[in-house]
């Protein structure tokens, strides 16, 4: 397990974000156990996840769905 404070987290991320594939990798804030690292697995439901922790992602979501579509022969019309 690593534990690292967000300063070397922020200056490392992509080090991080590739070694929480191999173990946990725990960010501490002001010397406090914050947060885990986690990798995303292909199974994961990240449109759910999005759903669910993030509602300026469901207003978006609700205001595309709410515009109008194209088929595709309108589409390549308007191109």
């Amino acid at each position: 397990m690593k534990v690292i404070p967000l300063s070397k987290a922020k200056a490392n991320l992509s080090r991080y974000g590739d070694l929480c594939h191999k173990e946990p990798v725990i960010v501490t804030v002001n010397g406090v156990p914050s947060f885990q690292l986690v990798p995303l697995n292909e199974d994961d439901d990240l449109i759910g996840r999005l759903l669910e922790h993030h509602p300026r992602f469901r207003q978006i979501l609700r205001a595309r769905l709410r515009e109008q579509s194209l088929t595709v022969p309108e589409a390549k019309e308007l191109l």
